[in-house]
């Protein structure tokens, strides 16, 4: 008997859909949609934008020197400094040097140091100035600074000192040793408030090198725009030159 065989019905494959190719202004719909947010934006707040997008370059500026006048600790460092702050109450704590005649005026910007510095010796051996100026660096609670002035025209720096800052207390060292017209490893304390008249008359009644004998040069007015117009090319150093008149 012979065997019947099974149909095998296979199914008719799908006809194969070609998708149908779409116009080209379709797909420019997000390209057109994305230009017309932009002018709808720049229309709507277009010159508040462009306002802040002048602004930025500042912006990022001012950011920059608050971070380093952190970094730098600018504010411990800035303020007028003595052997006897007034104000302060536990004086007796600071161990500041007693029988020492010396002032400074700091003022420190991203840690560049600069300001005034007086002595009895200056004094002594200056015979128009109350105070010399001072600029440098500083390292952590370590600042090197240069005793400098401008004296018949030129630049001359009297010496280099080296200020060791211990929270309120700042203890100066010279390089010249025993021949410094700064007192050595004296110890200084910070004044609560700042005022315009610390370094004023500081020589007064002390004694003084006749007029001339320094120098045959007329008395210097220094502020801060006369040492910027006499040193040009070093402006950047002078940028805390005093801005009080000697008396």
């Amino acid at each position: 008997m012979a065997r019947r065989k099974k149909n095998s019905l296979t199914a008719p494959s799908a006809p194969s859909l070609a998708q149908p190719k779409m116009p080209w202004y379709k797909h420019m719909w997000v390209v057109v949609l994305a230009v017309a947010s932009v002018a709808f934006t720049l229309g709507l707040n277009g010159p508040t934008l462009l306002q802040n997008i002048r602004q930025l370059p500042s912006e990022v500026e001012t950011t920059r020197d608050q971070y380093l006048s952190w970094l730098k600790e600018d504010a411990e460092w800035t303020g007028d400094w003595s052997t006897f702050p007034e104000g302060i109450v536990d004086m007796g704590d600071m161990q500041l040097s007693e029988g020492v005649d010396l002032k400074l005026s700091l003022q420190a910007k991203n840690g560049e140091l600069g300001g005034t510095i007086a002595t009895s010796a200056v004094c002594a051996n200056m015979p128009v100035f109350d105070f010399l100026l001072l600029r440098g660096t500083v390292r952590g609670d370590t600042a090197n600074v240069e005793a400098w002035d401008i004296v018949g025209g030129h630049q001359r720096v009297f010496e280099s000192l080296t200020l060791v800052r211990e929270g309120e207390v700042i203890t100066v060292s010279s390089s010249n040793g025993a021949a410094s017209w700064f007192p050595q490893g004296a110890r200084v304390g910070k004044h609560p408030e700042a005022n315009e008249a610390f370094m004023s008359n500081f020589c007064e009644r002390k004694t003084r090198i006749p007029f001339g004998a320094m120098t045959p040069n007329p008395p210097i007015e220094r502020t801060a725009f006369s040492v910027l117009r006499t040193l040009p090319a070093a402006a950047h150093l002078n940028r805390y030159a005093p801005t009080r008149p000697m008396r």
